[in-house]
């Protein structure tokens, strides 16, 4: 697919081939390039070789369409497989100038208005089951043999982190499965944050790193944004009282998600912060400095688990004390309401 007569897949690989094309820092598996051609700037995503697939194109190229025309997107110029020894997926988007907004209190805003575009340009879509998927799906799919592949991983690990699936993994899965609704799809960008909305000239916005952009059954974006926006800095774990309320009343306001929610919502993104073997093999892949890097970052998250679920959970109670609320039916599952209180184990 050709958008632009000005550059194509073979021509921004061959420009980073060359050495001519900026690589911009990141921690993930996928390499991102800065390529000029023309007085005009491109973002080029190559993916790494075991996530190049026909199916992850067809996925982007799903919501591309979905997303199109929506005034944060930054659409697809030019997508294939670039034929090398080991085919990757290369995604040409414009490059967008600018830098993240500063603090919760100026990123939190924007992001729900994303959230909110997401979730109305899913209702108009027909979406095919092996497109959908989330962070959530391996853990709710095949949880035992998850725990078996990552059992080395933790070991000799930190014991939050050790202990971390053995006590938690069954309360994160069944508030999960709440959370699913068959049927209803939602566009789902698999790592939406304040890092990943820049803002540019006349604060435009513009939401970046579409990797692992597809469809999801669950309310997966905001389950994670609750964790990583709500954070007191980048690199810690230790979740800010105001920009916990601040998101709880967003996400109620803009998106009518109940309070109540809010633990449900809470233990659906941690699953994103348990590692899995496939993914930490591929970090060592790209750079084994990145695995040492990647097990202490999430056991830090799984340290401050406890007491921020707690502050999660007594927020979202007061909030509900003071609004006077009630679970809305629009987040029922299995024809019973979400209660912070009933979850059982699985």
């Amino acid at each position: 697919m050709t958008g632009s007569p000005t550059i194509d897949v073979s021509r921004a690989m061959g420009a980073i081939e060359d050495g001519l094309a900026e690589r911009l820092d990141g921690r993930g598996v996928n390499s991102s390039y800065r390529v000029g051609l023309h007085g005009r700037l491109f973002s080029v995503k190559v993916h790494c070789a075991d996530r190049s697939s026909d199916l992850e194109l067809q996925r982007i190229l799903r919501v591309d369409a979905a997303l199109r025309g929506t005034a944060w997107y930054p659409r697809v110029i030019d997508i294939g497989l670039h034929t090398a020894a080991h085919p990757r997926l290369v995604v040409i988007r414009p490059f967008a100038p600018g830098a993240p907004p500063t603090g919760a209190s100026r990123h939190i805003g924007p992001l729900m208005d994303v959230l909110a575009d997401l979730a109305l340009r899913a209702k108009e879509l027909t979406v095919v089951d092996g497109l959908t998927g989330d962070y959530a799906s391996p853990w709710l799919d095949d949880r035992e043999n998850e725990l078996r592949a990552t059992a080395g991983l933790v070991k000799g690990r930190p014991t939050a982190l050790a202990r971390a699936a053995e006590h938690h993994l069954a309360e994160l899965c069944a508030s999960a499965r709440l959370l699913t609704r068959p049927g209803t799809a939602f566009v789902y960008h698999g790592d939406l944050h304040g890092r990943n909305l820049v803002l540019g000239g006349s604060q435009r916005l513009t939401v970046i790193d579409w990797d692992e952009a597809g469809f999801s059954w669950r309310p997966a974006d905001a389950a994670k944004a609750l964790w990583l926006s709500c954070r007191r800095g980048r690199g810690d774990f230790v979740l800010d009282p105001v920009a916990v309320r601040c998101f709880l009343e967003h996400l109620h306001r803009r998106l009518r998600t109940p309070y109540t929610a809010a633990g449900h919502l809470a233990r659906l993104g941690a699953l994103w912060f348990l590692p899995r073997q496939h993914h930490v093999a591929l970090l060592g892949r790209r750079d084994a400095h990145l695995v040492p890097w990647y097990l202490d970052w999430v056991s830090r998250f799984w340290s401050r688990f406890e007491p921020n679920l707690t502050l999660l959970t007594e927020t979202a109670a007061a909030l509900a004390d003071e609004s006077g609320s009630r679970p809305e039916t629009s987040w029922s599952t299995r024809d019973h309401m979400i209660r912070d209180t009933s979850v059982t184990t699985m």
